[in-house]
């Protein structure tokens, strides 16, 4: 057992602690920014065939068995899984019986990935051993960041820095929104980001962040921008506003109320404190300022959210009734992303680590109003 690898060793603790003999963590190879990728998020490795599975025993035997075949000198250089098999589609639902037995794993075994798997392979597993769903084992372990994951984090907010200097440099009239965006893109995949999850919208009252289109931008346009770059699995996001041309008075008073809020929330989070305390001390800022309606569906959904796996729970959200605790070594974004009567939807937040005494900031922008003369 490679008694060194925090994820390992959790994940053997919690198969005794739930009884069970063995786990499987299973894979078809999809990549999706907005759900959870088990696998890659265990073993280290984004998997690139459609059937794909770490196989680990209760007393910390492991082994990755991957398609293509080709692709196990690949998985292997990446991951931290030593005894990486390379398989085929037709065979791998043997290869994966033969892999439980090989483990001495019988009676019951945990499952995390079901969502992916198709009913051959989980007939397959179910006539060597008792199938229980576990995705939760997973979700346990991610609840705080390794170190190695902590440094991807903050190489993604590199990456959102650039694509938010990107976003300063580039906004101006005539251009479109996805031209703008694919100029953001560019900026954070040239800082390292391997994938990109980009929201934006322009105009003089946005309602919500959305797709980019092919609306060209104007003078006095407010353009608002989600930037959530990613680097090998971590994602980090910060949400942008930007006024071309002259703000309004109006304007500026309301988005410093924001940023007044954001600072207000962050200053709740630390170890041990409830989560709901972020969003109740953002949403007492904006309500005293006469929004108290606006801070509730259909307005706003939630006040934050962690990201993937690897948060107060994987992509959950946090509001008022948010009942677990920041912990040390979790990233939560944290966004009072608002819906204003007189202006529009406007984009403030940021995404921090929770630290022993309060939190890091991951990215070096300030969140601000931007205002670009033209």
């Amino acid at each position: 057992m490679a008694a060194d690898n925090v994820k390992l060793t959790k994940a053997v603790e919690l198969l005794n602690q739930k009884g069970l003999n063995g786990l499987v963590v299973y894979s078809n190879g999809a990549a999706n920014i907005l759900r959870p990728n088990y696998l890659h998020y265990f073993s280290g490795c984004k998997p690139l065939g459609p059937r794909n599975a770490a196989v680990i025993s209760k007393s910390g035997e492991i082994l990755l068995l991957v398609t293509p075949a080709s692709d196990a000198a690949r998985s292997a250089s990446r991951s931290w899984i030593k005894d990486v098999r390379g398989t085929s589609v037709p065979a791998f639902v043997n290869d994966l019986k033969k892999a439980i037995k090989e483990l001495s794993i019988s009676g019951s075994i945990g499952l995390a990935g079901s969502g992916e798997m198709t009913t051959e392979v989980y007939e397959g597993m179910r006539k060597v051993a008792n199938v229980l769903p576990a995705d939760e084992i997973i979700t346990e372990i991610a609840r705080t960041k390794t170190d190695a994951e902590i440094e991807k984090a903050r190489k993604a907010g590199r990456a959102a820095d650039a694509g938010y200097r990107a976003f300063v440099a580039y906004a101006r009239p005539g251009i479109t929104e996805y031209e703008l965006l694919a100029e953001m893109e560019l900026a954070m995949r040239s800082a390292g980001a391997d994938d990109n999850f980009n929201l934006l919208s322009s105009g003089n009252h946005n309602l919500a962040m959305h797709s980019a289109t092919d609306r060209r931008l104007m003078e006095g346009d407010i353009v608002i921008a989600e930037i959530s770059p990613v680097v090998d699995g971590q994602v980090l996001q910060i949400c942008r506003t930007i006024v071309l041309g002259k703000a309004s008075p109006l304007l500026v008073e309301k988005y410093d109320m924001l940023v007044h809020a954001l600072q207000e929330s962050l200053r709740m989070i630390r170890p041990g404190v409830p989560a709901s305390a972020m969003a109740i001390a953002m949403n007492k800022v904006i309500g005293e300022a006469g929004y108290a309606k606006y801070c509730v569906p259909p307005y706003m959904r939630a006040r934050g959210h962690g990201m993937g796996v690897g948060s107060i729970a994987p992509g959950g959200v946090i509001d008022d009734e948010t009942e677990a605790k920041f912990e040390k070594g979790q990233v939560v974004v944290v966004h009072p992303n608002q819906y204003l009567p007189e202006l529009g939807y406007l984009a403030c937040g940021e995404t921090v680590l929770v630290t022993d005494k309060g939190i890091e900031r991951l990215e070096e922008s300030l969140t601000r109003l931007h205002v670009k003369e033209v």
